[in-house]
């Protein structure tokens, strides 16, 4: 059996940045931001600017309106559905392999993830989903396994969970990032320099939940090896598979995560109902040729 240290470390649930982000999660800061330029004639002098000037209204900063349809081009589409009630449960196998690749310890645990809020907010006043995770319980334990809270945010552009309660906390970690295409990357945390990047778009895989034809792939470094997740859309996370080599161990660790069940909750009480409507863009009323507005 691997110690409750190595397996809560590497786990699907146990890993990285401790239970605020248990999943290995870049997102644009959400606010508009301009700069403020006064252009001015070279080797000419200016005096003050006229009171009038002054008093004329500033031109608006832009706002971010993020969009959430989860259509099949949207990033979120790729996260579990995010739906009141939804769950999701995985197996985890944990292995330490020799250089035949034989086995030299084992161990199985589960963990499961349900969302049960939909009414959150964050501090910049986006909607996020509240979930309920355990940490890995062996068979027949699930009713004492050790329960945590996570809050994700997801959009049409971005997946990522979020500490406390802020879109620009460091700490915030990005799962998917736009654009979802072939080699594209983008760091897992704000200020680290740990990158995932997109290894395949249309890779078969198959889980205990089910096969499927087509999955997104990750590939970010991790400590002393590498771990690989693969999206399914419409379905989430179906797999992840850490491989390294640990300095105190002779041989080749490897940890299985695959996704079992999913229940997709009340589609009705959708994440994606909680955003705005986009705002309809303004239209300039039409001119005649003489110049002037109908």
């Amino acid at each position: 059996m691997l110690s409750n240290k190595s397996v809560k470390r590497f786990s699907f649930f146990g890993s990285w940045s401790g239970r605020a982000a248990y999943m290995v999660a870049a997102f644009f800061v959400l606010v508009g931001f301009v700069g403020n330029v006064e252009a001015q004639e070279p080797h000419v002098k200016t005096g003050p600017l006229p009171l009038a000037w002054k008093q004329m209204p500033k031109k608006p900063k832009p706002q971010f309106h993020p969009t959430c349809n989860l259509d099949s081009g949207s990033v979120g589409f790729y996260f579990f559905p995010p739906n009141l009630g939804a769950k999701w449960t995985f197996r985890t196998v944990s292995q330490i392999m020799d250089a035949t690749n034989k086995v030299l310890k084992s161990d199985t645990t589960y963990s499961f993830e349900r969302v049960i809020s939909d009414s959150n907010r964050t501090l910049q006043g986006a909607p996020v989903l509240r979930c309920e995770s355990t940490m890995p319980y062996h068979a027949g334990q699930e009713a004492a396994a050790k329960l945590s809270e996570t809050e994700y945010y997801l959009d049409d552009s971005v997946v990522m969970t979020v500490f406390n309660h802020s879109l620009t906390s460091e700490l915030d970690h990005f799962l998917l990032v736009n654009p979802l295409k072939l080699g594209a990357s983008w760091k897992d945390l704000r200020d680290d320099t740990t990158k995932t990047t997109v290894i395949a778009m249309a890779e078969p895989v198959t889980v205990p939940y089910g096969s499927f034809e087509r999955s997104l792939v990750v590939l970010t470094p991790a400590g002393f090896g590498e771990m690989s997740k693969y999206f399914v859309k419409g379905v989430g996370i179906v797999k992840m598979v850490f491989r390294g080599i640990p300095p105190q161990e002779n041989g080749t660790f490897v940890v299985t995560t695959e996704l079992m069940a999913l229940d997709k909750g009340d589609p009705k009480r959708s994440i994606k109902y909680r955003f705005a409507e986009p705002l309809a863009p303004v239209k300039k009323p039409a001119r005649s040729k003489k110049g002037r507005a109908h």
